[in-house]
């Protein structure tokens, strides 16, 4: 399980700045979809992994897996969530795609 999160970014394989979405594992993983500003729905109660309850002050940093609807190729994106609320997605260029 997942969620996703709506992004334009430019794509480190063939450097088109597309519309995409990013899966990523963090909060609640229930398929929903974000976009950046959005409050992450953590999970609460007895919660079973691989769902994820509030850190400390609801801020963390995850990564996301996403794929090029331009070139078909994948990358990396590390996301940022600040008191609950996702705030930034960059590209992580320290880690590679798994399509060669």
């Amino acid at each position: 399980m997942y969620n996703l999160l709506l992004i334009k970014e430019e794509c480190p394989r063939c450097g088109e700045i597309v519309n995409t979405e990013a899966e990523f594992k963090m909060g609640m993983m229930n398929l929903d979809t974000y976009k950046l500003g959005d409050t992450l729905t953590w999970a609460t109660g007895q919660c079973k992994p691989p769902h994820q309850k509030r850190p400390p002050d609801g801020s963390s940093k995850g990564e996301g897996y996403v794929c090029c609807p331009n070139c078909d190729k994948d990358f990396w994106v590390v996301i940022r969530v600040e008191h609950d609320t996702i705030v930034d997605v960059k590209v992580d260029n320290t880690k590679t795609g798994y399509i060669k």
